[in-house]
């Protein structure tokens, strides 16, 4: 991640990507491997109307594991999120064996996205289906929001965009 935002948000919404943002097949890396969860893409495109900072935050051990590369999930992203989408996209590529310090559990990656969008924790929401995700908001001082399938939608009053 480099630079800072160019504008300025009052509110900063981060999801997590997989079992949140797209249906978790495992090791998601190709375009027509990608299935968005029910209302995703609509709830992000509401953050952005609200004027809010949107950031993804994501675990992607399969660039460790040598299942795909690093070029191949950025494609990826570039290919689903098109230019407005999303703000921020933050990953950490490291296998869990590889007792990186940056992956969730650890709030390092959701910390970036705060100082990304010069906010504090108290104006950013993070968006998770894995006890790992809430575990990262905790530590990065982000209220954490458990997704538990079904429509993203759903959550819309809980994130303040309904």
């Amino acid at each position: 991640m480099e630079g800072r935002f160019e504008g300025m948000v009052d509110r900063v919404a981060l999801f997590d990507r997989d079992g949140v943002l797209n249906v978790d097949h495992g090791y998601v890396c190709k375009v027509e491997d990608f299935e968005w969860v029910e209302g995703a893409s609509e709830v992000l495109d509401l953050c952005r109307s609200r004027g809010m900072g949107v950031g993804v935050i994501t675990n992607q051990s399969g660039i460790g594991r040598g299942y795909y590369s690093e070029g191949a999930f950025i494609d990826l992203m570039e290919s689903v999120l098109p230019a407005g989408m999303v703000d921020l996209v933050v990953y950490c590529p490291h296998a869990p064996e590889a007792d990186c310090t940056g992956r969730k559990p650890g709030g390092r990656m959701l910390e970036m996205a705060l100082r990304f969008f010069a906010v504090d924790g108290s104006l950013a929401f993070f968006v998770g289906d894995k006890a790992s995700d809430l575990g990262a908001a905790d530590a990065a001082g982000v209220r954490g929001i458990r997704f538990q399938g079904g429509d993203l939608r759903d959550l819309s009053k809980d994130l303040g965009i309904s």
